[in-house]
Order: structure tokens, then C-alpha cells, then sequence
């Protein structure tokens, strides 16, 4: 939260190689160590216990309202979004940033996608979507029983990456002030780790530790005010419940 920047666009779980070899955002790209491999320790470690009144979050990851213990006095507002699924949640969050941007001109944002994040949208992934029907099991199940290989893994990440950059970058477009893109945590995509196979997030690995950093260009700032906090939108515990276990945690 210290760095400086006026819209912080977090693409959950995109790991920083895969963002310099695949991503087609411009900008001043660099990587850092994130204080979390996986969405909860990001949110303990970066905001709970802290103070935001300059910061407006649009997201729609469930953390940020369930087990993080953020209060309603940590940011300015938090504006949650009900879906984390597929390519249209992903498009009624960007509708709510843009949303933000003009309700809040005084305020800091950060705007919380859930892609790459599984499940993965795009060619590969839906293929095994249509063969499994209600049995498909996710990616990362697939590749661990060995019915997909490693290069089908990485490729169903690349094609969701893939869907979700050009929405990323109308989304830029439009914003005000300075806009870096990151993420919260990385992802192993089958790499072999202290002789385990490793998938997922949450893993002590460089590949969930090491996230991105883009800076793109800019030609005003947003001129940022601290206010008291205003009352957030929650959605309801059971959708709470129902993204989680879309998410896999649950």
C-alpha cells in the first residue's frame, strides 16, 4: 500500500513469469515478493489491523469479507461483487470499477479480478467442462490423477490469461490516475518443489511468491482524499459460501 499508485488492478493468482512471457498490457513491468501465497495471508498481511481511508475496493473475492476480520473502518468502502466464476463476473466487476471510478474521484482503488484464478475459463479447460459434464473435477484434480499432462495445465492458465487481458486493458482506458496492474499471489502449475509435485497456491514456492508489478502511463493523477469510512456493500453468507466452494476452498 505504499508504493504509489491511484488504481491497483490485483489479477488473482498471476504469477510473474507467465505475466512477462504472455501479457500483452504495456508499461514498466517489474516483479516483487508478495507477503502471501494465497488470497487470505495477502489480505491478513497487507490490510488487517491497518488503516485505508483513502482506499475504495471493488472485488469479488470472499476473503475480503469472510475470515480476513477487516472491519468496516480498514478502507473508505468495500464494494463486493456476488460471482467469481466465469467471463461475465469478471465483465460486472469491471462495470463496478468503472462504477467506482466516477462515484469516488478522491479515492484510491483497488480492483480485485478472480482470473487466472480456477476455475479456468477458455478452450482447454472448457473441452474437459463438456466431457466431464457434472463430474469434471477442476484442472489442478485432473493433472494430479494424471489424466491431463502438465502442458495441458499450463495451456487451460494461458487461455484464461489470454480471455481476460483485452478486458483488463479497456478497463485501463478508462480509469483516472495512475494504474498499476500485480496480483496477490502466483500459482504452481505442476512444478517439481523439495521432490513434491506442486499445484495450486498457498505452496512456499518462488512461482506463489513472486507476483508482478506494472506501471502503465498516465497523464493526470487523481487527486486523493482521506474521508471516513462509508458503510460497504456485503452479499449474503451463502454466496460467500458458494464462491469459496467455486473457488475450491470448500
Amino acid at each position: 500500500m505504499d508504493k504509489d499508485w491511484d488504481n491497483l488492478i490485483i489479477l488473482d493468482s498471476y504469477r510473474a513469469d507467465y505475466f512477462r512471457k504472455h501479457s500483452c498490457i504495456s508499461g514498466k513491468l517489474s516483479t516483487f515478493t508478495s507477503k502471501g501465497t494465497w488470497s487470505l495471508e495477502f489480505i491478513v498481511n497487507n490490510f488487517q489491523n491497518f488503516e485505508f481511508h483513502d482506499t475504495v475496493v471493488v472485488t469479488s473475492n470472499p476473503y475480503y469479507q469472510r475470515y480476513s476480520k477487516l472491519g468496516e473502518g480498514t478502507f473508505h468502502s468495500i464494494i463486493y461483487c456476488p460471482n467469481t466464476g466465469g467471463i461475465k463476473s469478471f465483465d460486472k466487476l469491471s462495470k463496478k470499477a468503472l462504477e467506482t471510478n466516477e462515484e469516488f474521484p478522491n479515492k484510491r482503488i483497488i480492483i480485485h479480478y478472480m482470473k487466472p484464478h480456477t476455475p479456468h475459463i477458455g478452450e482447454t479447460s472448457e473441452k474437459l467442462r463438456n466431457k466431464f459434464g457434472d463430474a469434471y473435477p477442476g484442472m489442478f484434480l485432473l493433472y494430479r490423477s494424471g489424466v491431463i499432462s502438465k502442458g495441458t495445465l499450463e495451456q487451460s492458465y494461458i487461455d484464461t490469461i489470454d480471455m481476460i487481458e483485452p478486458k483488463v486493458q479497456k478497463v485501463l482506458k478508462e480509469l483516472d490516475g495512475k494504474s498499476v496492474v500485480s496480483a496477490d499471489h502466483g500459482e504452481n502449475l505442476g512444478e517439481k518443489r523439495h521432490g513434491l509435485t506442486q499445484v495450486g497456491h498457498g505452496n512456499p514456492t518462488q512461482e506463489c511468491y513472486r507476483v508482478p508489478w506494472l506501471e502503465t502511463e498516465y497523464t493526470e493523477r487523481r487527486r486523493i482524499r482521506t474521508d471516513p469510512p462509508v458503510e460497504s456493500t456485503l452479499i449474503d453468507e451463502e454466496i460467500v459460501e458458494e464462491n469459496l466452494r467455486a473457488l475450491g476452498y470448500m
